[in-house]
């Protein structure tokens, strides 16, 4: 399993659930493989919010990153009718589940910016970003068809979110990096995943408003870079060859990883339409005192790796990619499956790449915990699959049990 621990961790209960525990899931590195953001809801206070969030409401959903340990996501469910979300889904499991269960509290964690993020895109729909509110149709036709400006005022009130949440590659968008792009790359079309902090955030959501920018999760950035390339590839072909060449700038607001998938697309999009007089710019916003500059003696250029530290996080603001994720590389895919061929002389060494067992054993209200972690998961799966909260769910939320 390439990822963080968390994700071998739910990979390994899910599997099990389903009658294939037999089947063993090995990280990439002995060594933990940690998460900032998944952390974040392991702590006492994250369980105190959601018991006060059980006791002052009737009807309330816990909607939890999907980033967080399977022992989070038991605890989450022992407490508050829990379902997991992605940065690609958490809008409409939002607007779904106030949809068809009324009066419902939505409690968000563990990221804090993301849901504070969601509360200011309400704000933009109900006119307060911008100065225009979106029509009931309009509220129809691009969010949900069962909501109106009423409804969403409505869910945006009702949303609860943990005060004290954040990854450490996106806490890195900090204030000097928003000046950057506010003095230097007014032109830009500006691009924020919803984890990033609310001052990026709000530059991307205001030039999403004019079609100059997007905000959401990494499959909705590749797609608008995509869709702008292309326009550009397009008009390109209808005007009558001058030399000149078209570039796009984009600031990519998120971590620097979806840059190759980026490439890949500009790159097909461009040899499908013929087209060699567009370019696409991807801009990282990083704070000056992250950048290390380095003299290339063959070219006189000087290049900038990025975080002065070398791959990584750097406080300051430097390359956005996250630590913990690079520990999942090539090599130790490679090492892992010769230890898996080689079979029994390296049983011993294939432990150590087992993922957590926190869980292993325990109760939780007198049900395996972790059937209870594995819960929230197939609600959303049952979400994706069906567009709607499933009736289990439905029925925890309004008894209230």
């Amino acid at each position: 399993c390439l990822g963080v621990d968390f994700m071998a961790e739910s990979v390994a209960a899910i599997l099990e659930r389903n009658g294939h525990g037999n089947i063993p899931v090995y990280r990439a590195a002995v060594n933990p493989i940690g998460c900032s953001l998944a952390e974040s809801a392991e702590r006492d206070s994250y369980r105190a919010w959601l018991q006060k969030g059980r006791e002052s409401n009737d009807r309330v959903l816990h909607v939890v990153y999907i980033n967080t340990s399977l022992e989070t996501k038991a605890v989450s469910t022992s407490i508050v009718p829990t379902v997991t979300c992605t940065s690609s889904n958490v809008l409409q499991t939002m607007l779904n589940a106030s949809a068809q269960i009324p009066d419902l509290t939505i409690m968000y964690g563990p990221d804090t910016y993301m849901g504070d993020n969601l509360v200011a895109l309400f704000d933009a729909v109900l006119g307060k970003v911008g100065g225009v509110a979106w029509d009931d149709e309009r509220i129809k036709r691009e969010l949900h068809p069962a909501h109106n400006q009423a409804s969403i005022r409505k869910l945006r009130d009702s949303i609860d979110v943990y005060p004290s949440g954040n990854c450490v590659v996106h806490h890195m968008f900090g204030s000097e990096v928003v000046r950057t792009v506010k003095e230097h790359y007014d032109d830009a079309y500006v691009t924020a995943h919803l984890e990033v902090p609310g001052e990026m955030f709000e530059i991307a959501l205001e030039k999403s408003l004019v079609n100059r920018g997007v905000v959401g999760s990494t499959s909705n950035i590749l797609n608008f870079i995509s869709e702008k390339v292309d326009e550009a590839a397009a008009k390109a072909a209808n005007v009558k060859a001058s030399g000149d060449k078209t570039r796009l700038k984009f600031i990519l607001g998120t971590e620097a990883g979806m840059v190759t998938s980026i490439v890949k697309s500009v790159q097909e999009i461009l040899a499908r339409r013929g087209c060699d007089s567009v370019e696409a710019e991807i801009v990282f916003p990083v704070a000056a005192e992250a950048v290390m500059g380095v003299e290339d003696e063959a070219t006189g250029l000087s290049v900038v790796p990025g975080a002065g530290g070398g791959e990584g996080c750097s406080t300051a603001g430097g390359c956005a990619t996250c630590p913990f994720m690079k520990m999942n590389d090539l090599d130790a895919l490679n090492d892992v499956v010769d230890m898996v061929l080689t079979g029994e002389e390296d049983i011993a060494r294939l432990r150590g790449h087992l993922p957590p067992d926190r869980l292993q054993g325990k109760m939780l209200g007198g049900v395996k915990a972790t059937d209870l972690g594995s819960e929230p998961i197939l609600h959303m799966r049952h979400f994706m699959k069906e567009g709607s909260m499933s009736d289990d769910l439905v029925r925890r939320i309004t008894n209230k049990c």
